[in-house]
């Protein structure tokens, strides 16, 4: 059966949908079984992870504390998931990471629903394809992250409110999608702060006042809405701060406005920050994302007979939050996650309008990044200094294979384009060729575990990993290790994000040296005094106190860190 069949095609009968979701099953495998081959990587996994920990052990499920220190930068929503994740099934690697991986898994299953119901079966799996084979997407969802938590919430939200105002007609229909979003809208302030509310909101508000639509704002259900989200987001905040006032002004002030207007979080980057890692979201469908973008700023205002023109709205989303973000003093890559649900479905949307011959553009980059990849692996292995060089050695084969099979599935699709096969059926098989190659590079970059995680390190240390050991970490962090030692660290002379934390304990009398020591000079008396002690460093700094003097046996190291012990 031909994917391009109709658009009712799930009304057939089952037996000739069983290659559709044979398909959908591999993916799910696929997905999934992926999620706990490759460590736990710097610095959020190991961090989140952590928080969860701490969670279980400590039966305070209120209150988030890293290494025992309160940690107030997010709300506790994927920390609940990822605790309960831990209490059902352990604290391996995977349940860190399942919630990440359900809700994109869950996002995926969205574009598509979202898709077929608004422009018909066919724009819908187009979608989800789309979404299948994005790069940024896949690994963000493999990543033990509050970003794909945040983006399934808030592409929830748009969702049903499209779903809701689409036939704005149907009361009953449209007060359950919009009690659906209100939800939603709830959950993703929950899983990351205000932005799960203020970056919708603002956006219908420039929808309406573009389309020239107030009639829009009176069928949002506010009533029954506003309650549902004030009894799913609100408590926790509540309760929070009843127990810990300074919560409030901390993540509500700081985190949000001025870490936005003032770089306080040291993370700059330019206007065009964004521009590449939105075209590293979109590939190979740059030339479909184009399209969407360029008419998104041609479309004229159009009457809708009350009906949301999702088209535009989805565009506006998208455009707004990229502007959004671009425009703050602090970046990183995975805030611009949240769009790529609306961009995948405007993509789908329109490769269901594109006639085959049109792919070609996909299919060239697809194999034009496979021989390229082939040819400067090697190169790039051969530049990597002495120190790291044999870890990545054993990535070499893993990353060959991912450009390999970018390859191969561009052949197949450079085949099929040549003997006009449908629209539906290439793109299929060029997104599995991605998703296939983006989970193989997700597999094989355990190699790379020494250098970016800290489980072998501490796997190492496991015969002197008992609970009388002091266990001191010095002038750096790893988010990893005590998630991975199954204990919390004395920091010393260092604070990082931890700092916040660390002086709510000293305002609080409860900073003592089990905890904290603030110079290398406290540590160095402190070291002497206890034989039974364990340390973490960097390798520089240890070569650098060996000189010194310091009394100092390796007992497990890593790329770029030694655990010692007295001699």
């Amino acid at each position: 059966m031909s994917l391009d069949s109709t658009q009712n095609s799930f009304r057939s009968p089952s037996h000739r949908l069983w290659g559709v979701w044979a398909l959908c099953l591999l993916f799910a495998v696929i997905w999934f079984g992926t999620i706990g081959h490759r460590a736990l990587f710097q610095t959020d996994e190991g961090r989140y992870a952590e928080i969860a920990r701490e969670m279980v052990q400590t039966g305070n499920w209120l209150t988030p504390r890293l290494d025992g220190f309160k940690y107030f930068e997010k709300p506790a929503l994927q920390y609940w998931a990822t605790a309960l994740s831990f209490t059902l099934f352990g604290e391996h690697t995977w349940s860190a990471r399942l919630y990440s991986a359900v809700t994109g898994f869950l996002t995926l299953i969205l574009i598509g629903f979202a898709g077929s119901r608004l422009w018909g079966w066919r724009a819908g799996w187009l979608a989800s394809c789309v979404a299948l084979s994005s790069l940024y997407l896949v690994i963000m969802a493999h990543f033990d992250t509050l970003d794909m938590g945040v983006t399934f919430w808030m592409t929830l939200n748009l969702v049903t409110f499209l779903l809701a105002q689409s036939e704005p007609d149907r009361i009953p229909r449209r007060r359950a999608y919009m009690y659906v979003s209100w939800v939603a809208s709830a959950l993703a302030v929950m899983s990351k702060g205000l932005i799960g509310i203020v970056l919708p909101g603002a956006v219908l508000l420039l929808y309406v006042l573009i389309q020239r639509d107030v009639r829009l704002l009176k069928r949002l259900h506010y009533y029954g809405g506003v309650t549902l989200f004030v009894l799913v987001g609100v408590p926790w905040f509540f309760w929070v701060t009843v127990r810990n006032p300074e919560f409030f002004h901390y993540f509500f002030i700081y985190q949000h406005f001025d870490r936005y207007l003032d770089g306080t979080a040291h993370r700059p980057g330019p206007l065009w920050y964004f521009l590449p890692i939105l075209l590293l979201g979109v590939l190979p469908w740059v030339r479909e994302a184009w399209i969407v973008i360029r008419d998104g700023f041609r479309r004229p205002r159009e009457e809708t007979d009350g009906r949301v023109d999702a088209v535009w709205l989805l565009w506006l989303y998208a455009v707004f939050i990229f502007v959004f973000f671009s425009f703050s003093s602090s970046k990183l890559p995975s805030y611009i996650l949240p769009i790529m649900p609306a961009l995948a479905l405007l993509i789908g949307r329109e490769l269901a309008r594109t006639s085959a011959r049109r792919l070609i553009t996909a299919i060239l980059l697809t194999g034009g990044l496979g021989l390229a990849g082939l040819a400067a692996t090697p190169v790039w292995i051969a530049s990597i200094r002495a120190s790291l060089a044999a870890d990545y050695l054993r990535f070499e084969p893993g990353l060959l294979s991912v450009f390999a099979c970018l390859l191969i599935f561009a052949a197949a699709g450079f085949w099929m384009w040549r003997h006009e096969t449908a629209t539906t059926t290439i793109v299929t098989v060029v997104a599995c060729g991605w998703f296939l190659a983006i989970s193989g590079l997700n597999w094989s970059a355990q190699a790379l575990d020494p250098i970016y995680s800290t489980r072998a390190l501490a796997q190492s240390l496991r015969p002197w990993n008992q609970a009388f050991r002091p266990y001191y970490i010095v002038a750096n962090y790893q988010q990893s290790l005590p998630f991975y030692l199954r204990r919390t660290l004395t920091l010393v002379a260092w604070q990082g994000e931890i700092g916040y934390g660390i002086n709510l304990a000293r305002q609080a009398g409860h900073l003592t040296r089990r905890r904290y020591i603030p110079s290398l000079a406290q540590f160095h008396r402190i070291w002497r005094a206890e034989p039974l002690a364990v340390a973490i460093l960097k390798k520089p700094l240890y070569r650098t106190l060996v000189k010194d003097g310091w009394p100092f046996r390796v007992v497990a190291s890593n790329a770029r860190r030694v655990a010692v012990v007295h001699p």
